[in-house]
């Protein structure tokens, strides 16, 4: 038994690269390793393509900090992504993802350089879309396919309001509902939370921007309707006073105000539900020893799948709010007017 290792695996919808192992009882042979996730919203688009390696004679973490153990030759492979629908097809073009901003984590693996392959092109929202990696030395075309989740609608807060507004009193919670396409399967939402402080004279003091995630993951509701889609999730008003005690200090001589809330509504494909359910599966001690790693490739190890954002910006936090969070301490020692 030989033991092989790959430079990339899959955690997670929101969702973060690893190192791996696993063990190989078949002779081995070159084995792809890809992890994409698209999203209409983007301007630019990436794909990690890898490759799993062993050596008998050598140690593997030795030859995990060797690049060219781990990546393709540049001329080995071409890399297109195509429109199923419409034919249209476009060909990537490997880059540094140190240079692009994406600098690889320190860990086993070589980091540097770290190639991946990018284009710019927009993709639609609602369309399905395939990856092909062309191998120059004749092999058969590593495919995948996905279809990028349609637009997501917000029903509450009501964005027709003007301005939209969010309510949290206590002992209460605050809905938050969408609708969405069946290709958007796994959620998460994420509070940009804004907020001012002034001296007591109503000087403005300084600017505070959190960042909250309620909900980090949850899959859409099986209610289907004439808009698609349509699911709630419910955010408790306590959990919310309690993110603000543990990141803001009390206000000594001075006092605060909401100035804004961005929610942002982020769902992945469907495929991430089928990972997580693979994962799900060998996990824990009792789990199997040859872990069924999930893929949706023609051959290899990975997933290509897709994404969508929307964002509901600028929500106006309720009257309400403040006065209910005034009621007892410790929120009402953060002093919001």
């Amino acid at each position: 038994m030989m033991r092989i290792f790959c430079a990339c695996c899959i955690v997670g919808v929101f969702f973060q690269a690893c190192s791996n192992e696993f063990e190989l009882t078949a002779p081995w042979k070159e084995v792809p390793i890809v992890y994409a996730i698209l999203s209409p919203t983007d301007t630019a688009h990436y794909v990690r393509i890898e490759k799993a390696f062993l050596d008998p004679e050598t140690n593997a973490l030795e030859i995990a900090r060797i690049p060219d153990s781990i990546y393709f030759p540049e001329n080995a492979i071409q890399v297109f992504i195509e429109e199923v629908t419409t034919g249209r097809r476009f060909q990537l073009t490997r880059v540094d993802g140190r240079l692009e901003g994406y600098p690889r984590k320190e860990g086993v693996f070589a980091t540097s350089p770290n190639w991946l392959y990018k284009t710019k092109e927009k993709l639609s929202a609602g369309r399905r879309y395939r990856l092909r990696i062309v191998r120059t030395d004749g092999r058969p075309d590593i495919t995948a396919e996905t279809t990028l989740p349609a637009n997501f609608l917000f029903q509450s807060p009501d964005p027709t309001l003007i301005p939209v507004r969010i309510t949290f009193l206590r002992d209460r919670s605050s809905n938050i509902t969408w609708f969405s396409d069946s290709s958007g399967v796994y959620f998460s939402i994420r509070f940009r939370i804004r907020i001012r402080e002034h001296k007591l004279d109503g000087t403005l003091l300084k600017r505070d921007t959190l960042y909250w995630t309620p909900v980090p993951n949850t899959r859409r509701s099986n209610v289907l309707t004439a808009n698609g889609y349509l699911s709630t999730e419910r955010i408790l008003s306590e959990s919310f006073y309690r993110f603000l005690v543990e990141n803001l200090p009390p206000a000594n001589n001075t006092f605060r105000r909401f100035e804004g809330i961005d929610i942002t509504l982020e769902g992945g494909g469907r495929e991430i539900e089928r990972y997580l359910e693979t994962a799900a599966a060998n996990a824990g001690i009792t789990g199997a020893e040859l872990v069924s790693l999930y893929t949706n490739l023609s051959e290899g190890f990975g997933i290509f799948t897709g994404k969508n954002v929307v964002t509901l910006s600028n929500v106006s936090v309720t009257p309400e709010t403040v006065n209910s969070m005034n009621e007892r301490s410790p929120e009402r020692d953060l002093n919001f007017q």
